[in-house]
């Protein structure tokens, strides 16, 4: 199986971003990878939480057989002069990430190579999402906070040279940059009908019915809602014994 790159993006962020999604698709027609945007269902009523979806989703396709699996954000621009990821293997490691503007990792590039241990990695943040971590490794949403407490004691992490996640220098001669919210969402240049989303997607938001399932019941729906939507990503496990697919 090829490498797999996944980026997502709901209630509007699909759109805000999709310039810096189609310099991901372009990035994987060069190399060689596949790409799935992961943009359905449109919309959730889990807003900023809908970030944590991306561990279930590295973990689902490195255990559907994906060798490698990339995670883009969908503010990530990628140069065209950026190589392979697979570049940066080391051989021993099997989990790559940069540090952010704030000296800890960040998880909006997440680099994993395929292996029990890295997947029992993600499934111990998973399993531990509505847990408290150290105030030290705290973000204050979403799931950033957890990745930068689990990895710290992981050694199969090895630390990315900035220019694969640069949030942080707009002079830096990148090859993913990433406009997070931080030094280097100021320089996104939005376009009109950007603008216009955004501040559309920031109403909807504040006025969405309020979500009365719990984090494990709203995640859950939604990862089977969007491996129904993109079965050959992120098929659903298989229940050897009944020969047939099972929903989380």
């Amino acid at each position: 199986m090829k490498p797999l790159v996944i980026s997502l993006g709901f209630n509007g962020y699909q759109w805000i971003y999709a310039r810096n999604v189609e310099t991901q698709r372009a990035y994987c027609v060069r190399h060689g990878f596949d790409y799935v945007m992961v943009s359905r269902p449109r919309f959730s009523n889990m807003l900023m939480e809908c970030a944590w979806l991306k561990i279930p989703l590295i973990t689902a396709a490195l255990e559907a057989g994906r060798p490698w699996v990339l995670f883009l954000d969908s503010d990530v621009e990628v140069k065209v002069s950026a190589p392979s990821f697979l570049s940066n293997e080391t051989g021993s490691s099997d989990l790559y990430l940069a540090n952010g503007f704030s000296g800890r990792v960040n998880s909006g590039v997440i680099i994993a190579r395929r292996s029990e241990r890295v997947v029992s990695l993600f499934s111990e943040m998973y399993s531990n999402a509505m847990k408290p971590i150290p105030a030290e490794d705290d973000v204050g949403w979403g799931e950033n906070g957890h990745v930068i407490h689990y990895t710290k004691r992981y050694n199969g992490l090895q630390i990315l040279d900035a220019r694969w996640n640069n949030n942080f220098s707009p002079t830096l001669d990148d090859y993913f940059r990433h406009y997070s919210a931080g030094p280097m969402r100021k320089f996104y240049e939005f376009t009109l009908f950007e603008k216009v989303v955004y501040r559309a997607a920031k109403i909807y938001n504040k006025y969405l019915p309020h979500n009365k399932l719990s984090f494990n019941e709203s995640m859950d729906l939604l990862m089977n809602s969007v491996r129904a939507a993109y079965p050959q990503a992120f098929p659903m496990p298989f229940n050897k014994s009944t020969g047939r697919s099972i929903s989380i």
